[in-house]
């Protein structure tokens, strides 16, 4: 070649090189042996940020560094920086490393040696791959920390082989690295392989499904997972597993707080009702019966009352307790609220077996139970309804066994009854009942009927008891042997008793107002009104307003109002009743449950003997020396006493011999409406004329005419 064609050649090499360094996207930078810039290209420039007079002035690879230098362009000068921007020494290596220019610019810069000295540098733009990569690393950071936080772990499977890889917190979460699909399965209790079958079939008919299965840890505890799958493609699945045991307890306590008594444990209201209509569902396919108990402790309140809520507690618990060991799987023992529970047996074969069940209950229940130093002791009383002997509706049932339970109560207590439809008949009787009595309280039908109370020394009428009629609308006059059933309903009771105490106020005014002597007039009291604490001061507002003095007024209580619960209220009604000059009767005394405690702690004043005493008081010795001892009893502690129910000469004339102060009775007068007592005040000495003549004629010859009587410590009225 010769030298015209090697030049041209050279030259053409040269466009050619300068032509492909200035396009490429690498920047180049070339030094000799001498240690100086042979080549840099535009781009190396650029992504250096080096001027272009300092570079097309041949500079030394030392002058462009410490331009860099003074530019601040390398910041931090790490050792391993330093090893790779020298080079000295012939031996041919590559020398890489990435640095980020102040501008943010990340480069990677690769250094090859040649062999004469000198050396060929790189250096890539890979900013945005850097920050693609870091984002990928900040994603998978976040997603593990995620699947940390979270109890989770992400997975995939291949359909064909079976195999799972895991995330690596499965380890951690569930004692499982990458490996088969059975090594979960194992692990999943068979109760459970169904849904996980379902599962598979509806990720694998739907593209995506969810379920919850329990896990057994390789630690032996028992845990709960929730699984969620999506199909990728024909041969894979991916998926994550959730640990959902804190979930599962949440979700267990809110059941438990929302179905269970918090005191005792057992199933509340809701929850005995599901069960209820479960077992009755079950039985009626299965042909088998269903027991229904409700049980009420009986007089549980005085408990309470006089031990304190604490006390009262414990006994719930304690009950709770026992009522469990009378239960077998399936059946259910629930508190429905206070002290009232229910038990429903389920499968059984028929009526009769809840009914010996219910009877070992009672009988278990009569057995204290020791609190500190004392033994509690309470009864229970059971309602009892079964299917299919009585109703296949939950509610019908319900009342059934209400129904029973009631009829339990007023039997005694203590004890279990069966439902009846008579006991049914009678209740929606009383329901009737107890509904018209309002509308006549409110239409004002209720009025008193006045029977008089006769001395038996002298004749004359001492007072009266004021008798509750009701001027049905179509049934006529109605006693209380009709309606008396509505007064253990306290709001119908003060009803009715302020609507007859306020009539009676009105009469006996109008009585005084016409110069009439009509003593004390008594009302009965219900065992409801007296449980009222402002029942004295309402009573003693109304005769204010009547200008009625108290001296005229007289209250009767039967002995239960001084039992239970109702004491310290009775009490302090009967106390400030009694300060304020009324009356205290004690009627139908001896029939009750008073002691003579009682008769010695209440404000007593009168005592009324009841007519079951007076009428044998002629042909029974028995019956003649308890109204004695009543009378004698009465007198010794300074209280008035009258027989109640006389109907002949002759039960007058015994109670008489006995020292009593009065009768009332069907012998002087049936009770009557008021508008006809003037007239019975004003003829009453004519009408007892023909009974004391009667009275004569029915005494044995030498008896004296007017019988001796024992005086009362107090003057009659």
């Amino acid at each position: 070649m010769t030298t015209e064609s090697a030049i041209r050649s050279f030259t053409v090499d040269s466009v050619l090189l300068n032509a492909v360094l200035e396009h490429v996207d690498q920047g180049i930078l070339m030094v000799d042996a001498n240690g100086y810039v042979a080549v840099c290209n535009q781009r190396a420039m650029d992504l250096l940020g080096l001027p272009s007079d300092l570079m097309h002035s041949n500079p030394s690879f030392e002058a462009v560094k410490r331009w860099q230098m003074e530019q601040g362009e390398f910041g931090t000068v790490t050792d391993k920086l330093l090893r790779a921007i020298k080079y000295e020494g012939i031996n041919v290596e590559i020398l890489d490393y990435e640095r980020q220019r102040p501008d943010g610019t990340v480069l990677e810069i690769r250094t090859n040696r040649l062999p004469n000295g000198g050396m060929v540098r790189t250096f890539t733009d890979i900013t945005i791959r850097k920050a693609a990569e870091t984002a990928i690393r900040v994603s998978e950071e976040r997603l593990r920390l995620a699947l940390k936080a979270s109890r989770m772990a992400a997975w995939e499977l291949d359909l064909e082989t079976k195999w799972v890889d895991r995330s690596e917190n499965s380890m951690t979460l569930l004692g499982l690295s990458s490996g088969p699909s059975a090594d979960f399965m194992a692990r999943v209790p068979a109760d459970d392989h169904e849904r996980i079958a379902t599962f598979w079939q509806a990720v694998m008919a739907d593209g995506s499904g969810a379920t919850e299965v329990r896990y057994l840890l390789p630690t032996g505890v028992q845990t709960w997972l929730a699984l969620r799958a999506e199909r990728k493609d024909e041969k894979r699945l991916i998926g994550l597993t959730f640990d959902i045991a804190d979930r599962k307890a949440a979700e267990g306590a809110i059941w438990q707080t929302a179905n269970h008594d918090p005191l005792t444990g057992l199933a509340n209201r809701a929850l005995f009702q599901v069960c209820l209509n479960e077992a009755l569902e079950r039985a009626e396919a299965s042909g088998s019966g269903v027991g229904l108990l409700l049980l009420d402790l009986d007089d549980f309140k005085d408990v309470n009352d006089t031990l304190g809520h604490a006390v009262g507690d414990l006994l719930l618990q304690e009950t709770a307790l026992r009522l469990r060991t009378f239960v077998g799987e399936g059946d259910t023992v629930a508190r429905l609220g206070g002290d009232e529970f229910a038990i429903v047996l389920a499968g059984i074969e028929s009526g009769r077996e809840a009914v010996s069940r219910a009877a070992e209950i009672v009988e278990a229940l009569r057995a204290p139970f020791q609190h500190e130093t004392r033994a509690l002791s309470t009864t229970v009383s059971i309602g009892l309804a079964s299917f299919p002997e009585h109703h296949r509706d939950p509610v019908e049932l319900m009342k059934d066994a209400d129904i029973a339970l009631y009829r339990a109560k007023e039997q005694g207590r203590c004890q279990a009854v069966v439902y009846t439809s008579a006991a049914r008949e009678t209740m929606e009787q009383r329901v009737t009942i107890a509904h018209d009595v309002r509308i006549g309280i409110a239409a004002q039908q209720f009025v008193p009927f006045y029977q008089p109370k006769v001395s038996l020394t002298g004749g004359g009428i001492v007072g009266f008891e004021a008798l509750a009629r009701w001027k049905h609308h179509v049934k006529g006059i109605l006693t209380p042997a009709y309606f008396g059933s509505v007064f253990s309903e306290q709001a119908i009771s003060l009803a009715l008793g302020e609507q007859m105490i306020r009539q009676v106020a009105g009469d006996i005014r109008s009585w005084l107002d016409l110069g009439l002597e009509c003593g004390r007039v008594a009302v009965n009291l219900s065992t409801a009104e007296i449980a009222d604490p402002k029942l004295a001061r309402r009573i003693l507002h109304i005769l204010e307003d009547a200008h009625v003095p108290t001296a005229h007024f007289e209250v009767e209580v039967t002995e239960t109002a001084f039992l239970g619960r109702r004491t310290a209220v009775a009490s302090s009604v009967l106390n400030e009743l009694h300060e304020a000059g009324v009356s205290i009767a004690l009627d139908d005394f001896g029939t009750g449950f008073a002691s003579l405690l009682h008769l010695k702690q209440f404000p007593v004043d009168h005592i009324k003997i009841d007519q079951s005493f007076v009428r044998n008081v002629i042909t029974n010795g028995s019956d003649t020396a308890i109204v004695t001892a009543i009378v004698s009893l009465g007198h010794a502690m300074g209280m008035r006493t009258t027989a109640e129910g006389v109907e002949t000469i002759e039960q007058a004339a015994r109670l008489r011999d006995t020292g009593c102060d009065s009768a009332q009775g069907y012998l002087y007068e049936k009770p009557l409406e008021g508008a006809r007592v003037p007239a019975i005040m004003r003829d009453w000495d004519k009408a007892q004329a023909g009974i004391l003549s009667r009275q004569r004629n029915s005494m044995p010859p030498g008896s004296s005419e007017v019988p001796t009587k024992r005086r009362s410590a107090l003057p009659p009225h």
